[in-house]
């Protein structure tokens, strides 16, 4: 998968989740690359991070807000 692929498919997760993409998360570029090019999974970059910041997941009906 390229890339931009995988920021996409990670960014569409990552909102789904919890309401916020890596831009709004503050993850830069060089970062998300970095994880990108270790094989991670976008569906387990987006679990490790929402764990590692204890993110509120979205309710089924939408956001309640930013996940931070």
């Amino acid at each position: 998968m390229l890339f931009d692929k995988w920021l996409a498919e990670l960014d569409r997760v990552f909102l789904e989740r919890f309401g916020i993409d890596h831009i709004m998360g503050g993850f830069s570029e060089a970062e998300m690359k970095r994880d990108y090019e270790d094989g991670e999974d976008p569906v387990e970059w987006v679990e490790r991070m929402g764990e590692k910041y204890d993110l509120d997941e979205c309710g089924a009906l939408g956001s309640k807000g930013y996940g931070w």
